[in-house]
């Protein structure tokens, strides 16, 4: 009598866990449903940030490419004014040495002036 007792008990047990095991399947595949929600809406985020970043970093290669034109003008303007200073010296030059120095710096001023404009034309299209 004593086995049969023992025997319903872990029958009773067994039914019990499973019983608990089931209830846990079908509660979670509900959450199921939610997690996989949830990574969807992750995914959809994470495809919306990709663009923004995208977009973003395209820009910045735009901005970066202007400020490029920008400094190379800078650098064509600035060698045009010591250009026409050193012109306007060289015109009123008192002595022959003084006046040899500023040719000198007339001419790499000058030349420096073409490389840069050869630059500016060729590498980013600006004319001048």
């Amino acid at each position: 009598m004593k086995n049969i007792n023992t025997n319903t008990i872990l029958q009773i047990v067994a039914l019990l866990f499973l019983v608990i095991i089931g209830y846990m399947s079908f509660s979670s595949g509900s959450n199921w449903k939610v997690v996989q929600q949830q990574i969807n809406e992750t995914k959809e985020k994470l495809n919306e940030s990709e663009e923004t970043l995208k977009n973003t970093q395209a820009e910045l290669k735009k901005s970066k490419e202007e400020f490029e034109k920008m400094k190379i003008r800078k650098d064509i303007l600035i060698h045009e004014r010591d250009s026409l200073i050193l012109d306007f010296r060289r015109k009123n030059a008192k002595d022959w040495d003084e006046l040899q120095r500023i040719k000198d710096s007339i001419r790499l001023n000058k030349k420096q002036l073409i490389e840069d404009r050869l630059i500016a034309g060729k590498a980013l299209g600006v004319n001048k």
